[in-house]
């Protein structure tokens, strides 16, 4: 493996957690409409524009409200009586979500060891993992009805390129700097992909069951802003620690443009949550409530590693932070893993929903 400067260092920490932590299994397993989840929608954006501001200028001082849920149910019912052919098309996608969601995953952890240059020792269980998940991926992906949704077969064409060149990935990843950076685009397009797939499933004209299906459309934005969180705080984390360690004077280890690229995320963040949380159902909005210890909608600043964003951005520096580059990794994995969990859970409640309906 190759030996990278002191700034992969932080990728070591991103892994170090994950590939130890398993892959959950789940056993397969109401209320929200439109027009409430614009209403909360709007409050947190008028939340984020502050956070945004505060990111831009590079003020300090300036802190963040926290939203509250409306969680008002809207009654009416769908007008439209679900066909047995959308039912049938849809059960087939989603039958198929929480493979993607797993492969997804662990294709993150999986980089995040590369990038850091871990001993084979370490790697080669983590791609064993992958390749697992991707055999599975590939079982389920056979059963998707596709139809006449030209995108939904163009992602999953695109997909399977990428899993096709899965092995060159894994070369260029352990290589010159230019083909990593290559990788890291490609192991992240695949992510993305993975978890766009909700956004393609049909509607069923069922009030709720769109509306869950809805909400996992949250997740590629949760995970895209959550990933640009952890390089940006991970690198100023390490910076720091290492300026303390060799007692040199160094620059500010969070600069201006990361505290504007840190508040971009952290807006993306809290809305992609946010509609997940009102657009689920009522035993996700609880899980997500435990996951984020009661504070969802106000971009679960409950969990350690959100919480320190939240501290940046508020005041455009570490000078409050008081968290370490380990303690930072550990709450981010586990925060991963738990919405790994509640977004398999989800699907799994969606696919007995549409059996239901179906039956």
């Amino acid at each position: 493996m190759n030996a990278f400067d002191d700034d992969t260092l932080l990728h070591e920490r991103l892994y170090r957690i994950g590939s130890t932590a398993p892959v959950p299994v789940l056993d397969p397993s109401e209320d929200v409409r439109r027009g409430r989840r614009r209403v909360l929608r709007a409050r947190v954006a008028a939340t984020v524009g502050t956070v945004m501001a505060v990111g831009i200028i590079g003020i300090a001082g300036v802190a963040l409200q926290p939203v509250i849920a409306d969680r008002a149910t809207d009654p009416a019912g769908s007008p439209i009586a679900p066909s047995t052919s959308s039912v049938r098309r849809a059960a087939s996608v989603v039958q198929a979500l929480p493979s993607a969601f797993n492969l997804a995953i662990n294709v993150i952890f999986e980089r995040d060891a590369a990038l850091a240059g871990v001993p084979d020792v370490v790697l080669e269980p983590m791609q064993a993992t992958t390749d697992e998940t991707i055999t599975t991926w590939t079982a389920k992906v056979e059963k998707i009805d596709v139809g006449g949704d030209q995108g939904l077969a163009d992602l999953l064409a695109r997909i399977q390129r990428s899993l096709d060149g899965m092995p060159k990935t894994r070369s260029d990843i352990g290589d010159t700097a230019g083909s990593r950076a290559a990788a890291q685009v490609a192991y992240m397009a695949l992510v993305n992909d993975l978890l766009a797939i909700p956004t393609l499933v049909p509607r069923v004209n069922d009030a709720e069951i769109d509306s869950e299906i809805e909400a996992l459309g949250s997740m590629q934005p949760v995970f895209d802003s959550l990933h640009e969180e952890r390089a940006i705080m991970s690198n100023a984390l390490t910076k720091r620690e290492q300026s303390q360690t060799s007692g040199a004077v160094q620059a500010e280890p969070v600069s201006k443009e990361d505290l504007v690229s840190l508040a971009a995320a952290e807006t993306t963040w809290r809305l992609s949550l946010a509609d997940f949380y009102t657009a689920t159902s009522e035993r996700h909005r609880e899980v997500l409530d435990q996951i984020t210890y009661n504070t969802a909608t106000d971009g679960a600043v409950g969990v350690p590693a959100q919480r320190v964003v939240n501290m940046v951005l508020s005041t455009g520096s570490l000078d409050r932070v008081t968290i370490n580059p380990d303690a930072y990794t550990e709450s981010c994995t586990e925060l991963i893993r738990g919405l790994q969990e509640l977004f398999v859970s989800a699907a799994n409640e969606i696919g007995d929903d549409l059996a239901a309906l179906d039956g």
